[in-house]
């Protein structure tokens, strides 16, 4: 984006904002990066750096901590293996292989985070070095950045020999400087170096005592520091391995600064990738200071809405000062495409102005915005503002020269991408002739198809926005009563100045303002006074606008959270029946088998009492839950023995009444019906499409019609015993989990009521009920409920994973 103007940055506070980011820059390549940052509207490199922004604050507030922590610059490292013959220093290599592990683990970060932050994830994974780089540095370089003894075995051998010599050496020297206190010849306790070889101090007086060579003398002349003659040829030993020593140091740094030499040109690639990526961590430090998020980016309008909109100078001294900002809401469309703004002086006009200028200085330069996150923005190919006082001495212009020089470039330079940005236009010279020549200007802005924003107090512009296609009134708010600005943009009308109103607060005499008043006529009174309604019948109205859009703003994310949790519930319910179903037909399939079993071995063994009975009680013990199947073996082995059975107490068995089919017959409502796969029968009381109700002893069953067949109407004399035998209810058919979601609490109860009184007559001891979390109302009802009147074994929450506090887990007892 090109900005026209010389001193945009300072103009609209910029300056401000990239000090700021720079606090968070470290590196040279960083700081360089923010020295040649500049606007720029090609959306295929914007829009990847502004995801990547955005990425790494999603990142910094959610995930674990990112290891970016090596700040140290590395490109004068690298340029200097790019010459022939040089070679890194320990602690060149040292910072080398820094900012090698740096990348090492930033990339094993991203790694396993592909899906989550794409962006990013696709920048650092760019390029590759050899993993024997890094290999081979650890290996010459211990944890201090120092060469290790066992860099080579050259190094190993000659560290080994020269720890030996220098033991010995100073052994020698310690004997002689004993017998040296002993003879009073020297005072000192401890050996010293002089030009780097080991001496011993001796008083002058007594220097030809010791034989050897004097390396140095103190000061004062009383000490001379003696190298013995005994000692000589060990100091001479020690030089030498400490030569070999930095010989084959240099060595080893050339060899591994020729490695890195082979790969300089990726390295240099992972530089930039480095660079880039600390940039990035600044933006990300910088929005989360300003709450900034990435508005949506129009890419094929000028659109422009921006919704709490703040400026971020003033936002960073409302932080620290603990001020409130009021934000700005901006509306810039195909169809309204200049606004203009009138108002009080000090009403905020030009924080309004520099705000929407700032916001898209900072977006185009791939920075995240602090506006709400329903904000959109357009990307422009140029800027052009006049603010503030551009008088010059040197070049001989006065502040309304400057302005018309900015006006004329603004008419000669600006196209449908432009955007303009212009403060207390026309302004300067005689209002009649100045406002003449800014409508003059402003109709040309308009054929030009530019976007912009006017701040201004002359009425002409007013009537011109209110009567031009593209061009919109909009007014700052004002306390009427405090006679404060509020620095709220209100849009669609004009704004009025307040003088009046502003000379009577500080005290003008009353005489002076009806004088002024008479002067100005009765017609622009009359239109002050509109507009004062008008803007006492805005703000009541936008008011009640904003109370909406907050409560729709709630709504959706209430409906939005309520659409999320029925997909939850869908997805657990239908798990549930799966299990369950499956669960169920595990129990009868081993029912039936047992069955079987049990009946073979009762043929094997010729139907004798003692192995029936036994046989009766395994199969009853293993099978406790099925009371209907069990009632079905009872019969099976009563015919199988052909013995007959008697109840406790000595009371007979109810006989089962005949159940005769109507096979030729299809059930309507008031008939009796039988399960098809189930000997339950009952009267079905009413057909809902492929469904139906059967009523059977004294429960409602809900059943698809194709799974019932008419039957005879049982005799009414044994209708009680049919219903008390053969009415029960399967483990199947049963319902084992409720679904109250929504439900009264009146009506919620009765139907646990049904439940539990279905889950006795099949056997179910297990129960799911369905209330929710909410206020926890519902839930606390039914559990009092079923502690009260079915004193159930156990109450509890269902596991987290499934529903947790929103579900009632019920163990019937006995």
């Amino acid at each position: 984006m090109r900005c026209a103007h010389p001193h945009t940055n300072e103009k609209l506070g910029f300056d401000a904002v990239l000090k700021v980011l720079s606090g968070y820059l470290y590196s040279e390549e960083a700081r360089q990066l923010l020295t040649d940052l500049k606007p720029t509207s090609k959306v295929e490199a914007l829009l990847p750096e502004l995801k990547r922004v955005a990425e790494f604050v999603e990142m910094t507030q959610l995930d674990d901590p990112f290891p970016l922590r090596s700040y140290v610059g590395i490109g004068g490292v690298l340029d200097k293996l790019t010459v022939k013959g040089n070679w890194l220093t320990r602690e060149e290599l040292w910072r080398v292989l820094g900012w090698m592990k740096n990348i090492a683990e930033a990339r094993s970060y991203f790694k396993s985070r592909e899906e989550a932050y794409p962006h990013l994830h696709k920048w650092v994974m760019q390029g590759s070095f050899s993993p024997k780089l890094m290999t081979h540095l650890e290996s010459i370089l211990d944890e201090r950045g120092n060469i290790r003894d066992n860099a080579s075995p050259a190094l190993a051998g000659i560290r080994k020999a020269s720890t030996t010599a220098a033991g010995k050496l100073r052994n020698t020297l310690y004997r002689i400087l004993r017998k040296a206190n002993q003879n009073n010849w020297s005072l000192e306790k401890e050996i010293t170096i002089r030009n780097d070889r080991l001496v011993i101090p001796v008083k002058a007086d007594f220097k030809g005592r010791v034989p050897g060579f004097v390396q140095d003398i103190s000061q004062s002349g009383g000490t001379v520091y003696v190298e013995p003659t005994e000692v000589l040829p060990l100091n001479n030993e020690v030089k030498e391995l400490k030569i070999r020593e930095h010989n084959e140091i240099i060595r080893i740094l050339q060899q591994a600064s020729a490695l890195l030499s082979e790969e300089v040109e990726s390295l240099s690639r992972f530089k930039a990738v480095m660079a880039r990526l600390e940039w990035i961590q600044a933006k990300a430090r910088l929005a989360q200071d300003l709450d900034a998020v990435l508005p949506k980016v129009q890419q094929e309008n000028q659109e422009m809405h921006l919704l709490e909109a703040y400026y971020p100078p003033l936002l960073l001294k409302a932080k620290e000062e603990q001020i409130e900002v009021i934000p700005l809401q901006v509306h810039l469309t195909r169809n309204r495409r200049i606004l203009i703004i009138s108002g009080p002086n000090a009403g905020g006009k030009s924080v309004a102005l520099k705000t929407i200028g700032l916001l898209q200085l900072m977006l185009q330069s791939g920075m995240l915005v602090p506006v709400s996150e329903e904000s959109s923005m357009a990307i422009f190919s140029s800027l052009f503002l006049d603010i503030g006082d551009e008088q010059s001495v040197d070049n001989d212009l006065s502040t309304y020269t400057s302005r018309l020089f900015q006006y004329r470039k603004m008419g000669d330079q600006m196209n449908s991408q432009s955007l303009f940005l212009v403060d207390e236009f026309g302004s300067g010279t005689d209002p009649k002739q100045g406002g003449a020549i800014a409508e003059a200007f402003l109709e040309r802005f308009v054929r030009q198809g530019a976007t912009g924003v006017i701040t201004t107090h002359y009425g002409n512009l007013k009537d011109f926005a209110e009567i031009t296609k593209g061009v919109a009134n909009a007014a700052m708010q004002f306390d009427q009563r405090g006679l404060k600005p509020t620095y709220a943009l209100i849009e669609g009308m004009p704004g009025r100045s307040y003088a009046f109103e502003m000379a009577k607060r500080v005290g003008v005499h009353h005489s002076i303002i009806r004088q002024a008043e008479s002067k100005v006529g009765q017609d622009e009174l009359n239109t002050e006074k509109l507009i004062k309604e008008l803007e006492r019948k805005n703000l009541k109205l936008s008011r009640k606008v904003n109370e909406n859009a907050k409560q729709e703003a709630k709504l959706e994310r209430l409906v939005d959270e309520y659409e999320k949790k029925s997909e939850a519930l869908k997805r657990d319910k239908k798990e549930i029946i799966r299990k369950a179903k499956a669960e169920a037909k595990g129990l009868i399939e081993g029912a039936n088998k047992r069955i079987e079993n049990t009946i073979r071995e009762i043929k094997e063994t010729n139907a004798e009492k003692k192995a029936t009975q036994e046989a009766r009680r395994k199969l009853a013990a293993s099978a406790p839950e099925v009371p209907e199947a069990q009632e079905e073996i009872s019969e099976g082995l009563e015919q199988t023995s052909g013995k007959k059975r008697n109840r406790k107490a000595g009371a007979s068995r109810p006989k089962k009444p005949s159940i005769e089919i109507l096979a030729d017959q299809k059930p309507v409502e008031g008939d009796w019906v039988k399960l098809k796969q189930s000997s339950t029968t009952g009267i079905l009381t009413d057909i809902q499409g492929k469904k139906g109700v059967v009523e059977s002893g004294g429960l409602r069953i809900n059943v698809k019609l194709d799974q019932l067949v008419k039957i005879k109407s049982p005799k009414p004399e044994k209708e009680a015993s049919a219903i008390r035998v053969i009415g029960g209810i399967s483990p199947v058919q049963a319902r084992s989990q409720l679904d109250l979601m929504g439900k009264r609490v009146e009506e919620a109860l009765v139907e646990v009521d049904r439940l539990v009184d279905e889950a006795r007559l099949s056997g179910l001891t297990h129960l799911r009920i369905l209330h929710g979390k909410g206020n926890g109302t519902l839930r606390q009802a039914i559990r009092h409920h079923l502690q009260k009147h079915h004193a159930p074994a156990s109450l509890e929450d269902a596991p987290v994973e499934l529903g947790g506090a929103g579900w009632t887990i019920v163990e019937l007892g006995e």
